[in-house]
């Protein structure tokens, strides 16, 4: 019998994810589909009911949008290193009957960082200490980067630099230090408040390259005070795109040209 994909979440009607994969599907004449499972927020049981009925509903292995990446762990009979050290989960797979837990995010956003720069060596400022900078701020520490992290909540951030003893910083500190990698994993600067960014334009350095996780906008304040310093940027779509490749590869055991998913991506972007 057929197995279904898809992504859980809500309000997912402007999903690129599923764009990509049925993209790729198509591409590599895979027989299956990829759909939105929408759940209802208000109700409390819709997550765990999801889960519990993976197999009477053929689901072989599923893609999780917020605000369900931390709760579904509670769900999972296994999970991967990374996605336990972030304390989220963005990949499911449904291995005989048994849940695993991914996280791909994290080395997604780093192989869109690639795209523009080397990693090990460098100085990297993580914004953020939720569950995306977790694992941003861990994976360029086992890259080999030189990691500081910076919140508005400054003994969040504290606690996760003593805990993957890397360095935190105060927002004064920042300029000085000129960082060759500067990344957003917080929400500043997405829609609606776009006007907004985590950083001065005097705290980045025209040698630097900025990395924005917030896909809409695409190019946000961030970014375009970047740009115009003369630092090179990686938008958020590239970190989307990355990831959900190795989410691909988690499901089906094949790799999928990277030209095939960017191709859908710009094509649905430039309509919406």
């Amino acid at each position: 019998m057929q197995k279904n994909y898809g992504i859980v979440g809500h309000s997912l009607a402007k999903n690129l994810t599923v764009v990509l994969m049925n993209a790729a599907l198509k591409h590599l004449k895979i027989d299956a589909e990829f759909k939105k499972f929408e759940l209802d927020l208000q109700d409390s049981e819709s997550l765990a009911n999801f889960c519990y009925e993976t197999d009477l509903n053929q689901i072989g292995g599923f893609a999780v949008a917020d605000p369900f990446k931390a709760e579904i762990m509670v769900y999972m009979d296994h999970y991967d290193p990374l996605a336990k050290i972030v304390g989220a989960v963005n990949t499911v797979t449904n291995q005989k009957s048994t849940l695993i837990g991914y996280n791909t995010e994290p080395l997604g956003a780093l192989q869109a960082l690639q795209e523009k720069t080397h990693i090990p060596g460098k100085r990297a400022l993580v914004i953020g200490a939720g569950a995306t900078g977790r694992g941003i701020a861990y994976s360029l520490k086992e890259f080999g980067a030189e990691v500081f992290v910076m919140d508005i909540d400054a003994e969040k951030a504290e606690a996760l630099a003593k805990e993957f003893e890397i360095d935190s910083i105060e927002p004064k500190d920042i300029e000085q230090e000129q960082f060759d990698i500067l990344i957003n994993t917080s929400p500043c600067g997405a829609f609606p408040k776009r006007s907004e960014s985590p950083l001065s334009q005097d705290q980045i350095p025209s040698h630097s390259v900025v990395m924005d996780l917030v896909t809409n906008p695409v190019r946000t304040k961030l970014l375009e005070e970047a740009e115009e310093v003369g630092a090179q940027i990686v938008t958020g779509e590239r970190t989307l795109l990355h990831s959900a490749m190795l989410q691909f590869e988690l499901w089906f055991k094949q790799e999928v040209p990277l030209e095939v998913m960017e191709e859908a991506m710009y094509e649905t972007l430039e309509k919406s």
